[in-house]
């Protein structure tokens, strides 16, 4: 059996004219991977029905699968439900549970009837199958062309990826159960540049025949996947052992979750919390750990010491050691950590503390040098690392490699 093809076409002028990053074709290309289609090319396209209209047609000619997201709001510019229409030759007809539906929320949230051109959104080409939308207003639809189909997705990701998940994917199932997938394996390196890492695995699919290996520079991440047909899941079995030792200790997970929601679910598991201790960083790693549901659980406290003064206030760094090694060292990352573990209910911590830049280096401490300890008051640990990115990238790095540096103390702790 043939692997079936597809299309993503994004349709918006504010993606073309750059005022807004495109984050629908990477998650569609990855997620339509994962059910065994070749997707042979994205496309970005203006709120224009002739082109859309157009580019639909000509995919419908080559590819088993077109998948269209945007232009379904209720303006004037969005289009695509229009195009969709005169690519397929239907008319289009009003869903009527869907525009009922949008009625109750106008009235539930504004008390007033939806304004005047409202209903194009609970518009779908004649015959096609209505894909709900739980997120928002705009009705998705998936439509039949032979021995094809165009799905068609609102543009923000939030509703989009709810409706390709709970909608789409069992509408998939139902109409094209005997597609021939991919199995596929996700790896998250953390620690190594993509150079390295593409060192490290350069035999693998010499070694293992049929096996395809990919890499993508996420940072502060790299992702490494590993893709054969279903029906040779022993041998993506033995190549992901041989990965696994290949990247170890570096290779942190094998889930779609990333390192906060992995630290925190091991912390959890423990019955442990963490306490944050950060001057350059600002709360960024707070905030990332807080942005994991559920953190309330595990992260008992942050402390954001800016100031020499505020160390010495809220977390009790001798005035002494800053005058005598200055705040970006190592007696004051420990000390840090010490002080914030002694006030908070916390078994583990981490500190950070350095120049993210652009200014404030010197010869002896460039921009990017950066002081972090960790520990759980028995083993506190500090290390400097010199990082070489501008100053949002080298305070992502900071608090990554202060969450590292638990996430792996945590593990220790589990096998001593």
């Amino acid at each position: 059996m043939s692997v079936p093809t597809a299309s993503v076409l994004l349709i918006g002028d504010e993606l073309l004219a750059g005022e807004i990053q495109d984050r629908n074709g990477p998650y569609f290309a990855d997620q339509l991977t994962q059910q065994g289609f070749l997707v042979g090319d994205i496309r970005l396209l203006p709120d224009d029905v002739a082109s859309i209209s157009s580019a639909v047609s000509e995919a419908l000619r080559h590819r088993s699968l077109v998948l269209v997201c945007g232009g379904l709001g209720p303006t004037s510019d969005d289009r695509t439900t229009e195009a969709i229409g005169r690519a397929l030759e239907k008319d289009l007809m009003l869903d009527e549970e869907q525009w009922d539906r949008i009625r109750k929320i106008f009235s539930l949230l504004r008390g007033e009837e939806p304004p005047p051109g409202n209903e194009k959104q609970a518009m779908l080409p004649e015959g096609a199958d209505p894909l709900p939308n739980e997120m928002g207003t705009a009705l998705g639809y998936v439509a039949r062309e032979g021995e094809s189909a165009v799905a068609v997705l609102p543009g923000p990701p939030k509703e989009n990826q709810r409706m390709f998940e709970m909608q789409f994917l069992p509408w998939l199932e139902r109409h094209l159960p005997d597609r021939s997938a991919w199995a596929t394996r996700l790896f998250r390196v953390f620690g190594l540049p993509e150079s390295e890492v593409g060192h490290r695995l350069r035999g693998l699919e010499a070694e293992y025949a049929g096996l395809r290996v990919s890499f993508r520079f996420h940072f502060p991440e790299i992702l490494v996947k590993l893709r054969c047909e279903r029906t040779s899941e022993d041998l993506l079995q033995a190549a992901s052992s041989d990965l696994e030792s290949l990247l170890a200790p570096h290779l942190y997970s094998t889930e779609e979750d990333q390192l906060p929601a992995i630290l925190g679910r091991e912390l959890e598991k423990r019955g442990l919390k963490i306490v944050t201790a950060e001057s350059c960083t600002g709360g960024l790693a707070s905030k990332l750990l807080t942005d994991v549901p559920g953190s309330s659980a595990w992260l008992d406290r942050g402390f954001v010491v800016y100031s020499n003064q505020a160390k010495q206030e809220l977390l009790g760094v001798p005035e002494e050691l800053l005058q005598q090694h200055g705040a970006v060292s190592e007696p004051v990352a420990i000390s840090m950590l010490e002080g914030a573990l002694a006030r908070s209910d916390a078994q583990v911590g981490l500190a950070i503390t350095g120049i993210s830049g652009p200014g404030g280096g010197t010869l002896g401490r460039p921009v990017g040098t950066v002081w972090i300890a960790w520990g759980d008051g028995r083993r506190n640990r500090a290390e400097t690392f010199q990082f070489y990115w501008d100053r949002d990238y080298n305070r992502i790095l900071s608090a990554w490699t202060a969450m590292y540096q638990v996430y792996r103390l945590v593990l220790e702790q589990q096998s001593g």
